[in-house]
């Protein structure tokens, strides 16, 4: 029975009296997410994160971090990429060298 009882319970939206304005952007950030969240263990995780976040256990990066986790699940993640680039000299030389490797080939 007590069990049941639990179960039947839905998550509730947190709230903090003593908040500065980074705290009050995140909290913003959160409030948003946990009103559009549907299911119940993704408000469960919302409520753990802000909490965390409260009690200084994790970072603001990784604070939102765990509210884009669910969307950023089905797109690709930003990554920079290295171009590898030459000048003209360089570049030209090289083939020089390229082709002089082909004629005696």
């Amino acid at each position: 029975m007590f069990g049941l009882n639990s179960m039947s319970q839905s998550s509730k939206k947190l709230t903090f009296k003593d908040m500065d304005f980074k705290f009050m952007a995140a909290y913003n950030q959160y409030s948003e997410k946990y009103d559009a969240a549907a299911e119940e263990p993704r408000k469960e995780a919302l409520n753990q994160a802000i909490k965390e976040l409260h009690e200084d256990k994790i970072s603001y990066p990784d604070f939102y971090s765990v509210l884009e986790n669910e969307e950023m699940d089905d797109r690709k993640r930003y990554y920079r990429a290295r171009i590898n680039t030459s000048r003209k000299f360089q570049y030209r030389e090289n083939e020089r060298k390229v082709d002089r490797i082909r004629r005696h080939k």
